[in-house]
């Protein structure tokens, strides 16, 4: 699917407005979720005075910065993480639409949806240390759903083969970081992670596929240990200094998703060429 430039600019206008909003519900469900209230009602409120927010200081991104980071209400500081999600949502929606659209609208609406679930569960993760079952094994479910209406994300053709793909991601993945998990309490003699985040992963190979886990698991390790140091050097953390690994795995996927599969197949490539074109040793 061509756009005109024109076009090309106006839906990138709507995708990065859209994920501005999205942002903000995100902001909702990590902080209500984890409570167990509902994401719909009540209407935003201050969560301290609980006086409602009018729709013009909850413009997101830009109310914050107009209030100043206080609440209009009663004065109360606004942690500029609400900002920050909100402008991280905005902008990986328009890359998906800008990367993606050519594959068409379901693989944009389909990734983008992935996105809105890893930053959900990341953010969750980071306050809590743990990662709601909506968040893991529905992403599995909805991975599987989307796959199977649009196979596309698995480069397939039918929506069996689709189904198949992200069965088979979801369990590969799954199982692989669990074996990981196991060896590492074998080995360290204490829990190396909790099963939120198998599942958690098991989800992003729903929509990723099987290939992804050669990324994931260890750029998401690699960068879990320069975050570990740099806690350690800097914040006067230690090595045994808990860390939820739920943010690392989702930052992972999203590298995949914006050059990590072209990055990984081309490696591959290059191995496959590497050995094709060496010499065959004959016995003497």
């Amino acid at each position: 699917m061509d756009l005109p430039a024109p076009y090309l600019y106006i839906f990138a206008v709507f995708a990065f407005v859209v994920g501005g909003c999205f942002g903000s519900l995100l902001n909702v469900c990590i902080y209500r979720i984890p409570l167990g209230v509902s994401i719909v009602y009540p209407g935003s409120h201050c969560s301290v005075c609980g006086s409602p927010i009018p729709w013009y200081n909850n413009i997101p991104i830009f109310s914050w910065f107009i209030l100043k980071g206080r609440a209009a209400c009663c004065g109360t500081r606004i942690d500029r993480r609400y900002w920050i999600i909100e402008a991280i949502t905005a902008v990986l929606f328009l890359a998906i639409f800008l990367k993606y659209y050519t594959e068409g609208v379901g693989v944009v609406l389909c990734y983008a949806l992935m996105v809105f679930g890893l930053i959900a569960a990341s953010g969750i993760d980071m306050d809590h240390f743990i990662i709601p079952d909506r968040f893991t094994l529905g992403g599995v479910v909805a991975g599987i759903v989307c796959s199977t209406l649009v196979p596309e994300l698995h480069h397939q053709t039918s929506a069996w083969k689709g189904f198949n793909a992200a069965l088979g991601g979801a369990f590969v993945s799954g199982l692989v970081l669990w074996l990981v998990a196991t060896i590492g309490s074998k080995i360290f003699k204490k829990e190396a992670m909790g099963m939120g985040d198998v599942k958690f992963i098991a989800g992003m190979g729903a929509f990723l596929g099987t290939s992804s886990i050669v990324w994931v698991i260890p750029v998401s390790a690699f960068i879990g240990s320069i975050f570990g140091i740099f806690l350690i050097f800097t914040k006067g953390g230690t090595w045994g200094t808990r860390m939820p690994y739920g943010p690392f795995l989702a930052l992972a996927a999203i590298l995949w998703i914006f050059g990590g599969s072209d990055a990984t197949q081309a490696y591959f490539d290059h191995i496959q060429k590497t050995l094709q074109a060496a010499p065959v040793i004959q016995p003497a």
